[in-house]
């Protein structure tokens, strides 16, 4: 009896080491925390995770379309809430968090109190994460559009696919300042890096950070796992910890 029992545990170790991996579609703002986030929940299950990230509009277009996802992570709840109403989702997608958007340079003569004339006076470039693809384009777009300097900044953005894109073009120096998400500038490699200034909420509409657990996971425990991982305490500290306010 203890062989026969020993057997199958075996068995069922195996069985979960050789599982799937968790497919989860991630808007990119979000790379910084859950790279962490899925490192400590490979460590703490054995379950593989694998995240294509990319622009959160983008990426719901591909689910919408078919693409066999069984995770969502989006910087927006409508678009969770559009794949649930085409049932595509096991359940009430989840907000963990609240995002902040970011102006962030590395110039000499930038300064967080004085960020408004910085962009009214100056004349470099500015990375924009496309709004077309982007959440957090967007929201440049709003706040912008209420302190008047849409229209004025137009000549100098450099567009980007989405705000990992835009914080690369920071740091590399091709552009005089770009916006970002808060997490980018709280990544460890950038940190004391240059200056940024977290813009003003009630300028752009509440970002809400949210979780959609798709129909391609059901059947598929590990991912459902992944899931209410997201949400447990020490997930929560990371996210935390990467400017995600409560929401």
């Amino acid at each position: 009896m203890p062989k026969i029992l020993a057997g199958c545990l075996l068995a069922c170790a195996w069985a979960f080491a050789h599982a799937a991996p968790v497919t989860v579609a991630a808007a990119s703002n979000t790379e910084p925390a859950l790279n962490e986030i899925v490192k400590k929940f490979t460590e703490k299950t054995g379950v593989t995770v694998k995240v294509a990230y990319g622009p959160a509009v983008a990426l719901a277009s591909q689910i919408a379309n078919g693409a066999a996802y069984e995770i969502y992570i989006s910087s927006s709840d409508e678009y969770t809430h559009k794949l649930q109403m085409q049932g595509r989702c096991l359940e009430e997608p989840r907000i963990f968090g609240l995002g902040s958007l970011v102006l962030w340079s590395l110039a000499a003569d930038f300064h967080e109190s004085g960020w408004l004339e910085w962009l009214r006076q100056g004349r470099g470039k500015i990375a924009l994460p496309d709004p077309e693809s982007s959440i957090y384009g967007q929201m440049v777009l709003y706040s912008l559009n209420h302190y008047q300097l849409a229209e004025r900044l137009r000549p100098r953005f450099v567009r980007a696919p989405d705000v990992a894109h835009a914080a690369e073009m920071v740091a590399s120096g091709k552009v005089a300042g770009g916006f970002v998400s808060k997490s980018q500038v709280l990544e460890r490699s950038r940190l004391g890096k240059g200056h940024w200034v977290e813009i003003p909420p009630d300028s752009y509409p509440t970002i809400r950070q949210t979780v959609a657990l798709l129909t391609p996971a059901a059947g598929h425990p590990q991912a459902r796992q992944l899931f209410d991982y997201l949400f447990s305490p020490e997930s929560q500290k990371i996210w935390r910890a990467y400017g995600y306010a409560k929401p």
